[in-house]
């Protein structure tokens, strides 16, 4: 099964859920609104139809998915944070809203502080990959290479203002190259510019270009962060090559709810994601996506923001960047 029909065999398990058909379930009192600020189709928003569906199956209740597409995810999570704050209504999202969001943007229509962590759901690998068309092989040949040619210093990237886009700012600082972020709109249109060499780098998550690395259509030169992932043996972190400026780089999925949820609603719903995140046989589907399940506390989440904050705030403010 590829990746899109693995994706569409997830999302038809909760189409009998979806808002506007007309079901006597979602009028109980217990179901649950999950709100996804990106189209139907993608890797998160399997991921929120996935829980969902086993929130259903495990919670006595009934949860359904509404994706609202639009300004970077902050909809989504505008809409989350002006909900009644009772736990029927759960954002699921990067942490950039959070992170990078408060710094990139002149103005944001929430406050981070307006949400509250619930669960931390999902590790999203990211990669360094170029084009199996070039002749560098390590990160460290492409490094040297990109001293000797300026005109390599191009580092594709599937959107500005994030973590992946600060961590080549950083690489390019900690190893004294020229490297400048080049903004795609999506991860195919990256990977396809990077297999017909039109760009020398490239900077994403790893599920979406697992088909072609396994395919030898590309190659991954690293993985950012500091830890290995248990479905890409061999491909080791930039920090394990030497290589700083990645290690601090993270992408993460975790659940939120409105401020002012009662903390009982919330250490229910925390315990209920918990535990399906820990699913084995879910996070065996996940892995074939390139998506690690974690299952992670809503106190680790906060130590994590907060970790995350401490780090990106002040290189975001050096960097100068601010989103339109």
């Amino acid at each position: 099964m590829n990746k899109r029909s693995f994706l569409c065999s997830l999302a038809v398990s909760t189409i009998a859920l979806a808002p506007g058909m007309s079901s006597p379930a979602l009028a109980q009192n217990d179901t649950i609104k999950i709100i996804v600020g990106y189209p139907a189709g993608g890797i998160l928003d399997a991921l929120a139809r996935a829980v969902a569906e086993e929130y259903r199956k495990t919670s006595n209740g009934q949860a359904y998915v509404e994706n609202k597409p639009g300004a970077s995810t902050m909809m989504a999570a505008t809409e989350v944070a002006r909900a009644k704050p009772d736990g029927r209504t759960i954002l699921l999202s990067h942490s950039m809203p959070f992170t990078s969001y408060p710094y990139t943007y002149a103005k944001l229509n929430y406050s981070p502080d307006d949400l509250t962590p619930v669960a931390n759901l999902a590790n999203v690998p990211i990669v360094i990959s170029t084009g199996s068309v070039q002749p560098y092989k390590t990160i460290q040949a492409y490094l040297t290479a990109a001293k000797a040619d300026p005109a390599l210093g191009a580092v594709g990237l599937a959107g500005l203002g994030g973590p992946t886009h600060f961590g080549v700012l950083q690489m390019s600082k900690h190893q004294n190259v020229k490297l400048e972020p080049a903004s795609y709109s999506g991860g195919p249109q990256l990977v396809n510019d990077e297999m017909g060499g039109h760009v020398p780098l490239g900077v994403d998550a790893a599920g979406a270009q697992m088909e072609l690395y396994r395919a030898g259509k590309i190659r991954f030169l690293g993985l950012a962060g500091t830890q290995p992932v248990s479905f890409l043996p061999g491909v080791k972190t930039l920090h394990e090559q030497g290589i700083e400026g990645f290690e601090n780089v993270k992408i993460w999925y975790g659940a939120y709810v409105p401020k002012g949820t009662p903390p009982e609603t919330i250490a229910r719903l925390e315990k209920s994601f918990i535990a399906i995140a820990q699913n084995a046989g879910l996070r065996k589907n996940f892995e074939k996506l390139g998506l690690e399940l974690t299952g992670e506390s809503a106190a680790s989440m906060k130590d994590l923001l907060e970790k995350e904050n401490k780090i990106w705030g002040p290189i975001i403010r050096e960097s100068g960047f601010k989103a339109n």
